[in-house]
């Protein structure tokens, strides 16, 4: 089974992507990470370096690549995925795509003071807009799952629920 957490920058993405993979036994890629170790630098350096675009089409590269080599994995995406391109159409092409859904507010207080996020510097307003811009391709997702006042933990065992639900596996 191969599933891609999507969502907006501080929905949770990478710390359930690990807890969900720990429990269904099977590897956990977090995209930026991935596109950090080959490039050798930082999301920051290579928005700076490279822009916007390129590290989109970084990024779903990077998804092909993971996805033709692993049997099952967790991936979490990068925030501005979905939203780019036909990404998408090719995420959920190969893989389940899952929604970690939040309310502007709280994923602002998660990531405001954040220095690894260079879409902070753009003030909150203009994250607010690049939110709404991006939520109707989050909610494209296969799974949505209200993140709303839960723990990882609790997130995690309501995509396990969700995933045996449907997929009765």
């Amino acid at each position: 089974m191969k599933i891609t957490l999507i969502g907006f920058m501080g929905s949770g993405k990478t710390t359930t992507g690990k807890k969900l993979a720990e429990k269904l036994n099977v590897p956990f890629v977090d995209i930026d990470k991935e596109i950090e170790k080959n490039l050798s630098l930082s999301i920051p350096e290579i928005f700076q370096k490279f822009g916007e675009t390129f590290f989109r089409k970084k990024e779903i590269e990077t998804f092909k690549t993971i996805t033709t080599r692993f049997n099952g994995v967790i991936i979490s995406s990068g925030g501005g995925m979905p939203a780019f391109g036909n990404n998408m159409e090719i995420l959920k092409e190969n893989s389940i795509t899952i929604y970690l859904k939040a309310d502007f507010e709280t994923l602002w207080n998660r990531i405001k003071n954040d220095p690894n996020r260079p879409l902070v510097k753009l003030g909150r307003n203009n994250v607010k807009k690049l939110f709404e811009k991006r939520k109707p391709f989050y909610e494209m997702a296969d799974i949505i799952i209200d993140t709303t006042g839960k723990t990882p933990a609790e997130i995690t065992e309501a995509i396990e629920k969700k995933l045996k639900k449907i997929y009765k596996k």
